[in-house]
């Protein structure tokens, strides 16, 4: 089973920083899920929120800023300890060209359309030779049927926290790998079928404190949780 940090580290770190995927990396995750936006100028940074005021002492939409008025920014408002700056996919891809680590990109254009942020993204996974190593989700999925159209062989997943009819059959149409949804929202029976068709479940949570080893099942593939390292001691025990 997959454990994949939630905007990396995100429990005990500024979300979606270089410092939360870097301690994601030091407790043994095996992957990271983080958000890209476009800025003014067309790069490709990691940040949640369409705005900027959550999360960092700025204020105003993403798109409307260059990357190097970003960089002013301090992306650690919610973790006053640390001062923390709004990372570059590219320099995150700089960070673990070399690791044996999965990235889960989410392409967050559901509310602000970023035109060609497909492309964007794929030619840089391209340029640094990670396609194994790269999951691509959104709740656009419109978005996911043209990474696919780019290239069939990148897998993607479905995100979604709606309860789908047959949401089996709904990803094997939109030809994706894997499924993410919320995680009270699959019961066992969805869990088999995906087993059955062949399509990982990876499981994402909210804001709520889970007892994540009720979790830990044959049929689910992984978790996307903002405690990596208490999923790690999970499986772990389940491991001896």
């Amino acid at each position: 089973m997959l454990n994949i940090a939630h905007r990396g580290f995100k429990g005990e770190y500024p979300e979606n920083t270089m410092l939360a995927f870097k301690k994601a990396v030091e407790i043994g995750a095996d992957g990271v899920e983080f958000d890209v936006h476009l800025t003014k100028d067309k790069e490709l940074v990691i940040i949640h929120d369409e705005k900027l005021d959550r999360t960092t002492d700025m204020e105003g939409l993403v798109k409307d800023f260059t990357l190097r008025e970003l960089k002013t920014a301090n992306a650690s408002k919610l973790f006053p300890a640390y001062e923390e700056k709004i990372p570059t996919l590219e320099e995150y891809f700089d960070f673990i060209k070399d690791k044996d680590f999965l990235t889960n990109i989410e392409i967050k254009n559901s509310i602000i359309d970023y035109p060609e942020i497909e492309e964007k993204i794929y030619e840089m996974i391209k340029a640094y030779c990670l396609k194994d190593k790269i999951i691509i989700s959104s709740f656009n999925h419109e978005s996911l049927v043209r990474v696919k159209n780019i290239d069939k062989n990148i897998s993607c997943g479905v995100l979604e926290s709606s309860r789908l009819y047959r949401p089996w059959d709904y990803v094997k149409n939109l030809g994706c790998e894997y499924f993410h949804p919320l995680n009270f929202s699959v019961d066992e029976e969805i869990i088999a079928i995906f087993k059955e068709n062949n399509i990982g479940i990876n499981l994402w949570f909210g804001i709520s404190d889970y007892d994540f080893g009720q979790y830990v099942k044959d049929g689910i593939t992984g978790l996307i949780t903002d405690f990596p390292n208490r999923v790690g001691q999970i499986l772990m025990k389940k491991d001896k």
